[in-house]
């Protein structure tokens, strides 16, 4: 990894997988945060197993955009139902419920960019 003044580089194989709390299968990895100088936006990947389920939760003050790079996942936004695969764009506005299931035989794997600074999770379930 390089990081100075002017921006960070680095590959996600060399960042940490971490368990999502609150969640079965899921992994995350924080690509881009205030570690790397970025005090505005945050990237991360989450990597889900086949059958992983996220459970309902929400943010009050935090959007989410997401961009599906791998697999087919079931989300669940507000009262709706979608099936999200390879090369969909997501956007969850803050305060709305969402959870994630994958239902495929394969990995699934997203970016999620949210906004800079501490994020609130109220779980729903």
């Amino acid at each position: 990894m390089t990081m100075n003044v002017e921006g960070t580089v680095k590959n996600s194989d060399d960042v940490v997988k971490e368990e999502v709390p609150d969640a079965k299968g899921i992994k995350i990895q924080w690509l881009i945060s205030d570690k790397d100088g970025s005090d505005r936006i945050y990237l991360r990947k989450f990597t889900m197993e086949p059958g992983a389920d996220m459970t309902l939760h929400s943010h009050p003050d935090t959007e989410h955009v997401q961009y599906y790079i791998k697999g087919k996942v079931k989300l669940f936004m507000s009262s709706d139902e979608y099936d999200v695969e390879a090369g969909d764009s997501v956007f969850i506005p803050a305060g709305v419920k969402h959870k994630y299931v994958n239902l495929s035989t394969e990995e699934a794997i997203f970016l999620c960019m949210i906004p800079g600074g501490d994020t609130v999770t109220n779980l729903e379930e």
